[in-house]
């Protein structure tokens, strides 16, 4: 391997004559065998873990309460279990990606899935692989089965849908990345994706049902569950921008949901950002600027997917702004970010630009006014860890008043917006 002058890596056998444009159908395929071989081993694993816990439950300290069958009541025996078992979940997604990541990377470089610069809004100067997600891919699924082996109770209803309809979304975001997929087709794909965990994932569970029967409607959770999947899968891919972008604001989101659950004992919750702290920590290895690989739309909507799972499977019942208030304000700088760009979007549509993408997203504007790449993900880190303290003190206030609190966050997050636009007429100015 060599560098760039930006520190860039390049692969000597592959720089010169790595073409622009779509992978072969064949090697496409290829990656799909891969994902499959894995969800496969992922099911075995699944159900031998049934069978081991129909002829035995363990019994030991650690997972003494936290087993499937125990009482709800007794989920938790102790702060002290949960700390220790979500901590396991992410020393081995830590473990996995940090192993897994230069395996993917050289597959990458080997079958030419690589991001090559060209598109405006691209500030990498060479070719960079993909498939830094397959190794989020393949953390995820050992995690789980960890947790289905020994903390069942751990690992709660939505974490096999989680893996299923995760091998669905890692499939089309490979074929993406590889071959490109257009804008409407992967907003569909999400849409549905979202309706069948609501069914599946949620099932009883439903955490936007309205208080009270009589002003409960049946398709409001399916429709909010669909548009929060969608949304924030879309909001953590907008945000992959810059090198260890998405991966460090998925790791300081998943920090202050990880507060927040282990605040109200939602075990499920927790073991899920406990495995995103994991994996976007040891991805950082490769993926802080200067990044040797990508995690492409293959990772970033994976991401966004397991964040989406783990918030609705945390959540109380409740109207739909109140129970999503603290992830809502904890996502700050990802939402903000995807509202601007809708806003941008919809001035384009008429143009049948809605799907184009651009250079005016938050990291690209701190880019132009002379930040760089470190300073520019650094302020955004630090931004969004102050919006996740925030919203981990909206969480110990009454229903009542987070309503406010996340009024004061919008307020907050457009004093930002108009201060980075009198930066830009300023700079622009001089």
């Amino acid at each position: 391997m060599k560098m760039t002058q930006d520190g860039e890596q390049q692969n000597p056998a592959t720089t010169g004559s790595a073409l622009e444009g779509p992978v072969s159908v064949g090697r496409t395929l290829l990656l799909w065998v891969v994902t499959l071989a894995l969800f496969g081993l992922y099911l075995l694993g699944y159900g031998a873990a049934g069978q081991f816990h129909r002829l035995h439950y363990w019994d030991g300290p650690l997972i003494d309460g936290l087993q499937r069958n125990s009482p709800v009541s007794s989920v938790l025996s102790g702060q002290d279990r949960l700390l220790v078992a979500c901590g396991a979940v992410a020393v081995l997604a830590l473990a996995m990606v940090l192993l897994l990541t230069p395996l993917f990377r050289s597959l990458a470089w080997r079958l030419g899935v690589l991001d090559h610069p060209g598109e405006a809004r691209k500030v990498h100067r060479a070719p960079v692989p993909y498939l830094g997600g397959m190794s989020f891919y393949a953390a995820f699924l050992a995690a789980a089965l960890g947790l289905e082996w020994f903390v069942p109770r751990l690992a709660g209803p939505a974490l096999f849908p989680a893996a299923v309809l995760g091998t669905a979304v890692m499939l089309m975001g490979l074929w993406d990345d590889a071959r490109g997929l257009s804008g409407t087709f992967k907003l569909l794909m999400q849409l549905i994706l979202g309706a069948v965990f609501y069914f599946w994932g949620l099932r009883d569970a439903d955490p936007f049902s309205m208080i009270g029967p009589a002003t409960h409607w049946p398709w409001l959770g399916v429709a909010v569950t669909a548009l929060w999947m969608a949304g924030v899968m879309n909001a953590v891919n907008f945000c992959d921008g810059l090198d260890g972008l998405a991966a460090g604001l998925v790791f300081a989101i998943s920090a202050a949901l990880f507060a927040v659950g282990l605040r109200n004992n939602h075990a499920v919750g927790c073991a899920m950002t406990a495995c995103l702290m994991g994996m976007t920590l040891g991805f950082l290895r490769y993926n802080f600027h200067p990044a040797t690989i990508f995690m492409g739309d293959a990772g970033a909507l994976f991401l966004g997917f397991i964040l989406a799972v783990a918030t609705l499977a945390s959540q109380q019942k409740g109207a739909a702004v109140i129970a999503l208030a603290v992830p809502m304000t904890a996502l700050a700088v990802p939402v903000a970010d995807t509202a601007l760009s809708f806003l941008r979007r919809m001035r384009r549509a008429r143009g049948g630009g809605f799907f184009h993408p651009d250079r005016e997203h938050l990291h690209h504007r701190l880019l132009a006014l002379g930040l760089g790449q470190r300073n520019a993900v650094l302020a955004l880190y630090g931004f969004s860890a102050a919006m996740g303290m925030l919203a981990y003190l909206m969480d110990a206030v009454p229903d009542a008043y987070r309503f406010i609190l996340l009024l004061v966050a919008a307020v907050i997050i457009l004093l930002g917006v108009v201060g980075l636009r009198r930066l830009e007429k300023r700079s622009g100015g001089q």
